[in-house]
């Protein structure tokens, strides 16, 4: 038979006078932890509103992007009707001046139409704003056929496709041209530039995780989106798309889908524009939206464990000072003005990046540029112009080198970069590029501001194993380029054996 004992200080955790506090600080554990969770659940729920919302804004204003441009599409079919009511009436001096009109329009790119035209009734263009194109036979394409064939009575909308001898990726426009009895004499089509279009849908557009795209209702054929469109053009259609099979259903709504190329988890809204066949689509990746949620949630947990063991106020003042660092150590690496690296920083990152490619054998460039004859642009047209010329130089290098690569301000108008796994003859390619691009980019925004640069390359190792060497052999480069007329390109010569 067992003997029992009292427990005494043995056991001093369940003594009596331990035994209450013990609970009140369970039941406060339990009472914070319940509340932080119902509160993460909401803020959930608030952060996937929010995103919600932000997509229906941003497919809003793509959708609006749309009608301002189909409005002005219209009013050039209008006048290619009122043009064939001309031509039927003998009112030949009227149709002349609407088909100056609409060329003069057309040449300026208005709303991004580049192309006009009309055909008869087999097909054929009879009219067009593009020299060359009339006699064509077009009636072969299912846009026009459909019109010419009494299937179509509206708009039909084409799918992106290389348009008249330059090849030139567009989106034709089409509808019946009809005589004064409604018959169908004909078709109008204008025809779009989906760059210039993809350009409008990309101004409400905030962030890399964010996209804004037209499809067509029919076969899911790609027509704009706000980034990369260059990149798609070609693309296969895809009738089963979610957005598309989601807006045959509803003319507007919200989507929640897995991207068919990337996979990735997308939240979004569409609208389908009122006597369109396309839809136009915001989508947000969603663990890209929802990042800023899952740091603020992850933040909380760990303040509500501190506060548990030393009180939230010291967590919520380490949480504070970290972000100020962070933030200093941004501000401290990056040239105010351009928001390039500046040199200190360029320095440790591009020692960095040479000894991983001397560890791996691997090539590595440097371009050294200046900006020629920067101080008259000072003297003539102030430093606020100056300023706004090395901005959007900068922005030119950023868009022309790699994401791994590295882009500085060196100094006064010197901008550097960095450029890894890269020989002295692609540097040199990627230069004459980069010139290029500065030249026709008019940067500044001065009317009659010509802005070029000069651009020394050198190359890791052969002429030279750290960042100094290659500088002074790309500064070096700089000074021929300088020397022999500017606005030019010039490698390093060579290492003396």
């Amino acid at each position: 038979m067992f003997e029992s004992r009292p427990l005494g200080p043995r056991y001093p955790i369940l003594s009596s006078a331990l035994l209450p506090p013990l609970l009140l600080w369970l039941l406060f554990c339990a009472v914070l932890g319940s509340g932080v969770a119902t509160y993460l659940l909401r803020a959930s729920a608030e952060a996937t509103e929010s995103i919600y919302t932000r997509a229906e804004a941003v497919a809003a204003m793509a959708e609006h992007t749309l009608l301002r441009t189909f409005e002005a599409v219209q009013g050039v079919h209008d006048l290619l009707q009122l043009r064939q009511s001309l031509l039927e009436t003998d009112e030949a001096p009227g149709a002349y001046a609407i088909q100056s009109h609409v060329a003069r329009l057309a040449a300026g790119g208005r709303f991004g139409i580049t192309r006009v035209s009309t055909t008869d009734r087999d097909g054929r263009v009879v009219w067009a704003t593009e020299p060359g194109a009339v006699g064509a036979l077009v009636g072969d394409r299912d846009h026009i056929r459909t019109h010419l064939a009494g299937t179509a009575a509206g708009v039909v909308v084409s799918p992106t496709m290389p348009i008249g001898p330059d090849g030139r990726w567009g989106i034709q426009v089409s509808r019946p041209v009809r005589d004064g009895w409604g018959a169908v004499v004909g078709v109008g089509v204008v025809s779009l530039d989906p760059l210039t279009l993809s350009r409008g849908l990309g101004k409400d557009v905030a962030g890399p995780s964010q996209v804004a795209v037209v499809r067509r209702l029919g076969d899911g054929a790609l027509l704009a989106r706000s980034r990369d469109m260059e990149q798609r053009f070609g693309e296969t259609p895809d009738p089963n798309h979610p957005s598309v099979v989601a807006a045959r259903a509803a003319p507007s709504g919200r989507l929640g889908y897995h991207g068919v190329r990337s996979r990735r988890a997308v939240m979004g809204a569409y609208r389908v524009p009122e006597g369109l066949p396309v839809v136009a689509t915001a989508a947000f990746g969603r663990d890209e939206e929802r990042a800023q949620f899952r740091q603020h949630a992850t933040a909380f947990i760990a303040a509500t464990g501190v506060a548990m063991l030393f009180g939230l106020q010291v967590a919520m003042s380490w949480a504070r000072g970290r972000r100020l660092r962070e933030r200093l150590q941004v501000e401290a690496a990056r040239d105010p003005l351009t928001g390039l690296l500046n040199r200190r920083s360029l320095q440790a990152r591009a020692a960095r990046m040479l000894a991983e490619a001397r560890g791996k054998g691997q090539k590595a460039a440097l371009l050294l540029l200046d900006l020629d004859h920067f101080k008259s642009i000072n003297d003539t047209h102030g430093h606020a112009a100056g300023d706004a010329v090395l901005r959007d130089v900068a922005e030119v290098l950023v868009r022309e080198i790699r994401r791994d690569d590295l882009a500085c301000r060196w100094g006064g108008e010197e901008m550097l970069a960095v450029l890894r796994n890269c020989d002295l003859r692609h540097a040199e390619e990627r230069a004459v590029k980069l010139r290029a691009e500065i030249a026709a980019a008019r940067p500044g925004g001065v009317p009659g501001l010509h802005v070029t640069a000069s651009i020394g390359v050198a190359a890791f190792p052969e002429h030279g194993a750290g960042l100094e060497e290659l500088t002074k052999r790309a500064d070096a480069a700089l000074y021929i380029a300088k020397r022999f007329g500017r606005d030019r390109v010039v490698c390093a010569p060579p290492a003396a054996a």
